[in-house]
């Protein structure tokens, strides 16, 4: 790989210390007069020399090493190993800092240290998620480290994301790469086959060299490497989204969001809180008798959650437009307001992150739904009519929780799989009969709770949803699970019960880190003792009319602290 030189990517910003030089004291505001004309001039070289000398005085403040490396980036030659050298000591005392982390792994390319810069990747990763950029990276880093079967599989994970065609491309053609060099051939093969179903130009030279075996790893080890600023490393670390998050450090649902709205008590005189308009942020006009928008409400433009549940409205297009105009507007419930068809200039409302509109009467959403791209949270829950999404709900790449629970949907929608940054979703109590292919695409799942509907089996490649922690598939009509089940090796509870397994599955006893399984009411008369072995496990709810008391004694012989019992 040719490396090129990333020098003046990273902005600047002052740093204030104090420097000594030829004897004399300066102050910080003739070092701050000095450095801006040096960063005037881009004379890097003298900024870095400031940083230097005041380090070699004051070795103990970690944020001047974080600062001196951004400002290295400017001096040529390029010093990548002194930079490496400055983030490794900040990350040392800062080792939550995913920015440092992002900059060291841009760093680790440069210096083509690929396995150090592919683990800070899988440290972001971990934090943030998957998204397009550091899979793609994710797979070159694999590639150039030759764990092709790593990198094969990133890849086809990169390609089920949004991207330019170009893009998609690329990392289609590195996925056969991978398989080729793997020493998968006949997975290349069919790969390359396949090209023009996935919407790419046949490629008859790639296949007759595939075939020849003509592609050396020499040949395609050829990668642009990123000049990433530290405001673009930001956007790549938020996903482009709001720096909002419905999900905790370890993905957990921040349910304290909700709560505290609905907290919040009715507004009972906007006019009585004029005095207030820059400052509230919050107004519950809920269960209110409104047919229209009380004018007074525009006076408040900082406004950013706002309660309109149980209002039946005469005009819901004439109340979306006016509502375009609170711009600071983030969270809006418009739950059981009798809305029989949201209308296309729900697009207007761009700007929010949280959206109910459960317990409507919609059949079907607007292709306008798919601009609210910043949206993080959509709940469509007890729409008893609703039987579709449009195709454009794919441009949700934001949205980390959806609920479509108690709705008419009989096949799961696949657009749906193509919102890639989804953590939890809920769809219980639907008609649900089939599920799609695409499910497998959302790689940041972490809970999937689809109780009381009639699936009858999962996709082949349900097992792609490796993050998944959580999952509830009770009261479905499942009588085996996929081969792939068993990669679902973080889950840390799972419910089947009320399905028609005839036998324990062969594949949930391979998943050895699970903490609790449910399959009270399922009609499996023997569980395996080897679940009891070498596992977390620590709760098995099950029906005594069809495991003996032989069989359960036999389980928590082996695991004492394994608990048996009847689901409550």
């Amino acid at each position: 790989m040719k490396l090129t030189n990333f020098s003046k990517i990273l902005s600047i910003g002052f740093l204030s210390i104090i420097f000594i030089t030829c004897g004399n004291l300066l102050s910080d505001e003739e070092l701050q007069e000095r450095y801006q004309k040096a960063s005037e001039s881009k004379n890097w070289k003298a900024a870095k020399d400031l940083i230097d000398e005041y380090l070699e005085r004051k070795p103990e403040d970690i944020e001047a090493y974080f600062s001196r490396a951004k400002i290295a980036t400017n001096v040529a030659p390029l010093d990548i190993k002194g930079i490496i050298s400055d983030l490794n000591t900040y990350l040392e005392h800062v080792p939550e800092s995913s920015l440092a982390t992002l900059f060291r792994f841009q760093a680790y390319l440069y210096a083509n240290e690929f396995e150090k810069a592919m683990a800070d990747i899988d440290t972001i990763i971990e934090r943030h998620g998957k998204n397009p950029f550091l899979l793609s990276w994710k797979g070159n880093c694999a590639f150039m480290s030759q764990k092709f079967d790593i990198a094969a599989k990133v890849y086809e994970q990169r390609t089920r994301m949004p991207g330019t065609y170009e893009d998609i491309r690329n990392n289609y053609y590195f996925m056969i790469f991978s398989k080729y060099l793997g020493n998968n051939k006949e997975g290349a093969v069919w790969d390359t086959a396949f090209l023009d179903n996935r919407g790419f130009q046949e490629d008859t030279l790639l296949m007759r060299n595939i075939i020849e075996d003509k592609i050396t790893f020499e040949q395609v080890a050829k990668f642009e490497l990123p000049k990433l600023t530290i405001s673009e490393m930001d956007g790549i670390l938020k996903n482009n989204c709001a720096d909002f998050n419905m999900f905790d450090e370890n993905k957990r649902f921040q349910i304290e969001i909700l709560n505290s709205i609905a907290r919040v008590p009715r507004t009972e005189n906007l006019k009585a809180l004029l005095p207030q308009r820059n400052e509230l942020k919050i107004v519950n006009l809920r269960d209110s008798e409104l047919h229209e928008l009380p004018t007074t409400l525009f006076q408040f433009k900082n406004l950013e959650i706002l309660d309109l549940s149980r209002n039946q409205f005469t005009d819901i297009e004439k109340t979306i437009q006016q509502l375009s105009l609170l711009p600071n507007l983030r969270i809006l419930k418009l739950g059981q307001c009798g809305i029989r068809k949201l209308p296309e200039n729900i697009a207007l409302l761009d700007n929010l992150w949280m959206l109910s509109l459960q317990g409507n009467l919609l059949q079907e959403l607007p292709n306008g739904i798919g601009e609210l791209r910043q949206l993080k949270y959509l709940s469509l829950e007890t729409n008893l009519k609703l039987t579709s999404l449009p195709v454009t709900f794919q441009n949700l790449q934001c949205l980390q929780y959806l609920e479509i629970s108690q709705t008419r949907l009989k096949q799961f929608p696949a657009v749906v799989g193509y919102c890639s940054q989804l953590i939890k979703l809920s769809a219980n109590r639907c008609k649900i009969e089939t599920l799609p292919e695409t499910l497998s695409y959302l790689v940041n799942l972490r809970s999937l709770s689809m109780h009381h509907n009639k699936i009858e089996k999962l996709p082949q490649t349900f097992g792609d949803l490796e993050t998944l922690r959580s999952i509830n598939l009770s009261t479905n009509k499942l009588k085996g699970l996929p081969k792939s089940f068993q990669k679902l090796q973080n889950l840390f509870d799972v419910s089947l019960d009320s399905n028609d397994f005839k036998m324990y599955p062969k594949e949930l006893a391979k998943l050895k880190n699970l903490y609790s399984i449910d399959v009270h009411d399922t009609p499996i008369s023997n569980i395996p003792t080897s679940i009891a072995k070498d596992s977390e496990l620590k709760y098995l709810m099950v029906n005594p009319k069809y495991i003996s008391q032989k069989n359960i004694d036999s389980l928590q012989t082996i695991n004492p602290n394994l608990n048996v019992t009847p689901r409550k």
